[in-house]
């Protein structure tokens, strides 16, 4: 039984949404980025600062790896950065159907102006980064998402009826 993976830009709902799939499926909820800072007992700043992005994307693909093997079906949450990784990419479609959480640069820019803990769009002209980077990722997250949906427009509740609306559908394909 497939995975169901959780992507998107960083304030699109992929932990409040993942946790709540997860919950109403009664399945297990795995956040990598929490899976990582625990491992490491730090931040995903402080491990950005110590010791480099690539560092870190290094400790995501082995943790992706290991949740290839794990054969108890899990909702998982992907860092933002993850699918942007050549070397994740080939290992996206071995974890199982990918939800993409799509969020307008608005919905985005409200969520994270609350003080985003995020390395790459920490510091001044957040808006310029937060454009640059979704300009890059939306291609690439829609190129390996099973299932789009838009977050930041309707209720959550709604939200989160059409991703199982879709994922039952697409099991039936």
């Amino acid at each position: 039984m497939n995975h169901i993976v959780i992507i998107g830009f960083m304030g699109s709902g992929k932990t409040r949404v993942g946790k709540r799939l997860a919950q109403d499926m009664d399945l297990p909820f795995i956040d990598v980025d929490k899976v990582i800072t625990k491992k490491m007992n730090l931040s995903v700043s402080e491990m950005f600062q110590r010791f480099g992005e690539p560092f870190y994307r290094a400790l995501e693909t082995l943790v992706i790896k290991e949740l290839i093997n794990d054969k108890e079906r899990k909702v998982i949450s992907l860092g933002s950065g993850l699918p942007m990784q050549e070397q994740n990419q080939k290992y996206l479609k071995q974890l199982g159907v990918i939800v993409y959480l799509k969020g307008s640069l608005e919905t985005l820019r409200k969520r994270l102006e609350s003080g985003s803990s995020n390395p790459l769009i920490e510091g001044d002209d957040k808006d310029e980064k937060i454009k640059k980077l979704l300009k890059q990722r939306d291609p690439v997250y829609s190129r390996y998402a099973d299932i789009e949906v838009v977050t930041g427009v309707k209720p959550f509740e709604s939200l989160i009826e059409e991703i199982k609306e879709k994922l039952e559908a697409s099991t039936k394909k």
